[in-house]
């Protein structure tokens, strides 16, 4: 048994926090009980709802979460959640499910604790600890952990996210885009066609119409029915955000400029034939540009802006890339001269 005095637990619950984003709290979480605990391997999974390939039922999915605090991955393995009945087990009694790592296991084989993580709406994970034997204050200690992680979570959520939407917020939006690019410069050329983020600015068409015509609760309604929009049309690990008003951000990670154009078309589609109620048709100008390395934040979102206007200015309900505009003569590159160094 390892032996925890109070220094040490407190060591770990400051680490925990040390930074305040839900995928670091996740790398912690298990770096820490790895040292508190007797297990043999300490993992997460996610649950995600997700429609297969050529099917429109949605289903429950276990995504393995990688402990490595990058942007999430877009190739974990899917899990069907319905055919793990330990995990459905623990779904469904929101309880601590202790069984045998495998079905063929016998009595005194190896156990499997499965720990369920709950969110704003139920059991929205798990944590898996395979061990050798039940130590219950191990198990204990797990569970507390999570409790702790958990409300730690909802006062990020509160921080970080648009009250209205749900959406990630403007500070946020700051904070990731400027990871992504530190991200970027770290990597060296042999790799650096292998990681891409492309950002797409979104912008509700005449919204100060909808707000004159029918009124703020309505404007509020038909901004809720956009981000569900975003929400239904997006990847689950793309990064969506309301950054103001009717003015909305998704970053993707890994596509061409033939694909994001692909996903963004399929985007302002599913929105102009989307229902909103009372208001009935709306449509989106999108406008959308690649990050790279030596950018900043405000320096990716005027190009996507100028991408935008160009939009606005030639009919909305539109998709155009920054990128294309300039080498067709339609913008002028915009030249940024600063003297600031980041290192």
């Amino acid at each position: 048994m390892v032996n925890v005095d109070t220094r040490k637990l407190l060591r770990s619950l400051a680490k925990l926090i040390e930074k305040p984003e839900i995928k670091a709290l996740q790398v912690s979480l298990v770096q820490t009980l790895e040292q508190l605990v007797e297990a043999e391997s300490i993992s997460l999974f996610e649950i995600r709802t997700l429609k297969q390939v050529g099917s429109d039922q949605a289903e429950d999915f276990l995504v393995p979460v990688g402990i490595d605090d990058s942007f999430e991955e877009d190739d974990a393995p899917l899990i069907l959640l319905r055919e793990e009945p330990q995990f459905m087990e623990c779904c469904r009694s929101q309880n601590l499910v202790i069984a045998p790592r495998s079905a063929a296991d016998g009595a005194g084989a190896p156990l499997r604790f499965i720990h369920p993580i709950f969110g704003m709406k139920g059991v929205t994970g798990f944590l898996v600890i395979d061990a050798a034997e039940h130590i219950e204050r191990d198990q204990e200690m797990a569970a507390i952990f999570l409790g702790f992680i958990r409300n730690y979570i909802l006062l990020l959520n509160d921080n970080q996210r648009d009250h209205l939407t749900g959406l990630l917020n403007r500070k946020c939006f700051d904070d990731k885009v400027m990871k992504m690019i530190l991200t970027l410069g770290s990597i060296n050329k042999r790799d650096a066609d292998k990681v891409c983020y492309c950002l797409a600015v979104l912008d509700i068409d005449h919204f100060k119409r909808v707000n004159d015509t029918y009124g703020h609760l309505m404007g509020d309604e038909v901004l809720l029915h956009f981000s569900q929009c975003m929400n239904e049309t997006f990847r689950e690990y793309d990064l969506l955000f309301r950054v103001g008003g009717e003015e909305f951000v998704v970053v993707l990670r890994n596509v061409d400029a033939e694909r994001a154009q692909t996903v963004m078309e399929r985007f302002r589609k599913v929105v102009e034939t989307h229902y909103f109620p009372q208001v009935g048709q709306v449509t989106a100008s999108i406008g959308v540009t690649f990050i790279g390395p030596h950018d900043l934040p405000g320096m990716v979102m005027d190009r996507a802006d100028q991408a935008l206007y160009f939009v606005k200015e030639h009919g909305r309900n539109q998709v155009a890339f920054y990128e294309q505009l300039v080498a067709q003569g339609k913008l002028l590159p915009k030249q940024v001269e600063s003297d600031i160094e980041l290192f």
